[in-house]
């Protein structure tokens, strides 16, 4: 009995050894896998220093340099058009001529009660020059004297009156022909002959504009405000020229920050001399701006949007993430300025998963995989 209790102690150890030893590797085993589970294989890039000369594109639309509205100043009828759509014209040039027959019988009508009131004047000139004379050698009284004088006041008024009121006339007269108020082309024609012509009806009979130079206007954003100097250069691009860059100058700015669109009102004039850019076409503009030598370029698809800011996910040197918040200057389309958070001996995670968290192990592609990601991503243009 000794011996058969002695044997089944020792099943027993062994068997309780047998199980806790099998259940160590286990575990041990579940830990491994577990670590390699958790280890996500990542690419990294190192950010770029940034050029000492960056540009942006922004998009924009030409105008016309000069645009204006030929209105009719008098009333009457189209007699006759001189200039149709798509007509270079010089300043001076008559662009129609109105037939106004009312405003011809007014001005006679002004002109004749115009001569009336100066008969008139001449005759009280006349009478106030006798009574002067006889009032000196006290043939008259001096009451008499006075009401010559008035007289001749009244009638003095009354011929600059009718004098102003033919040179009002006269002036709608002389509007019967529409000039052109400066060169340019004529890109409307809203009146044809026989129409009748109403001043003040808001109507534009023609409306000329100026294309040499021409206007685009851009809204720089805030934070690359304070690159942009008047006298800067710009490369316009058209979808229109394929193939061609046409040359413009920063002319002025707003000199404030739009509140609502956070940007900056930019105009640039180009110079147009061919004609061949019009007014009202879409156009991409290219803008060299100066560089800060302490930011950093990182590309775009290593940023991480997170509840405390834009972070980064940077890999140390023993393969473990942090997380840096870094500080964002300018949005150049596929690459970031980082002002503050960044140096370039960081190894940035390209396209990191929503997932991925500080302390977190990871394993690191190998260093020519790495070369050909960084590669890839397109680095700034310098001027």
């Amino acid at each position: 009995m000794l011996l058969l209790l002695v044997g089944l102690a020792c099943l027993a150890a062994l068997a309780v050894y047998g199980i806790l030893n099998r259940s160590a590797a286990t575990e041990k085993l579940e830990q491994q896998a577990n670590q390699t589970a958790s280890e996500q294989t990542v690419t990294v890039v190192k950010p770029e220093r940034l050029p000492t000369a960056v540009s942006v594109e922004l998009p924009g639309q030409t105008q016309a340099y000069i645009q204006a509205p030929v209105f009719a100043q008098t009333s009457g009828y189209l007699k006759a058009w001189y200039f149709d759509i798509g007509a270079h014209v010089k300043a001076g040039n008559v662009l129609a001529e109105i037939d106004t027959p009312q405003v011809d019988q007014q001005l006679n009508q002004a002109k004749a009660t115009a001569k009336e009131a100066q008969a008139a004047l001449d005759l009280s000139r006349v009478t106030y020059q006798r009574d002067q004379d006889l009032l000196q050698r006290r043939v008259i009284a001096q009451q008499d004297f006075d009401t010559a004088a008035s007289d001749l006041g009244v009638k003095q008024a009354t011929v600059n009156a009718d004098q102003a009121a033919v040179m009002s006339l006269q002036a709608l007269e002389d509007f019967k022909t529409v000039k052109v108020p400066f060169d340019g082309i004529v890109t409307a024609r809203n009146t044809d002959i026989g129409a009748l012509v109403n001043s003040g009806s808001g109507n534009p009979l023609f409306t000329v504009a100026q294309v040499k130079p021409l206007r685009v206007y851009i809204n720089v954003p805030e934070n690359m405000a304070q690159d942009v100097a008047v006298g800067a250069s710009a490369e316009l691009r058209f979808n229109e020229f394929p193939g061609r860059e046409f040359t413009g100058k920063v002319v002025r700015t707003a000199g404030a920050i739009d509140p609502n669109s956070r940007t900056l009102l930019t105009e640039v004039d180009v110079p147009n001399e061919s004609g061949e850019l019009f007014p009202g076409a879409y156009t991409q503009v290219r803008l060299v701006t100066g560089g800060n030598n302490r930011s950093v370029l990182i590309a775009a698809n290593t940023l991480l949007f997170r509840s405390e800011g834009a972070a980064v996910g940077v890999v140390n040197q023993n393969n473990v993430v942090e997380l840096k918040k870094i500080k964002i200057g300018r949005d150049l389309g596929n690459q970031l300025e980082v002002t503050q958070g960044l140096t370039l001996d960081d190894r940035i995670i390209v396209n990191p998963s929503d997932s991925l968290t500080a302390g977190q192990k990871v394993k690191v592609r190998p260093a020519q995989e790495e070369k050909k990601q960084a590669s890839a991503t397109p680095a700034a243009k310098n001027s």
